[in-house]
Formats: structure tokens, C-alpha cells, sequence
């Protein structure tokens, strides 16, 4: 004995596009992913500097940052 589960089988699933079908509009494209050159940051740069203004004057006169 067969139990039926909601009627009828399930429709076919939509196929995939790479565009967005707005009605009467047109379309537009969408966003694909692409390999990019990502800057090398295994070495830090370090910047050494003088403060100046009241700043200074409360936290010291020299800044480093890395």
C-alpha cells in the first residue's frame, strides 16, 4: 500500500541563470568572482614619527606605529 503525500509529484526545479529577468525591464547581470593579486603583507612597515599639539604634550612627544 502507497501513501500519497501532498498530491501530486514536485515540479521540476528552475534552471540556473547568470541574470536577473526583471518583468518588462529587461535584465541585468549579475556578479561573477574572479582571482585578484592580493598585496603582500608578510612584512610590516613601520612608521616612526614626532607628535604634535596637545596630544604630545599628554602622551609623549614620539609615535611608532607598526
Amino acid at each position: 500500500m502507497k501513501v500519497k503525500c501532498c498530491g501530486a509529484p514536485a515540479m521540476d526545479a528552475p534552471k540556473p541563470v547568470n541574470k536577473a529577468e526583471i518583468q518588462g525591464q529587461g535584465s541585468i547581470p549579475y556578479a561573477y568572482c574572479k582571482d585578484e593579486k592580493t598585496p603582500n603583507t608578510e612584512m610590516g612597515k613601520v612608521t616612526r614619527g614626532k607628535k604634535r599639539g596637545m596630544g604630545a604634550a599628554l602622551r609623549g612627544s614620539r609615535y611608532m606605529s607598526a
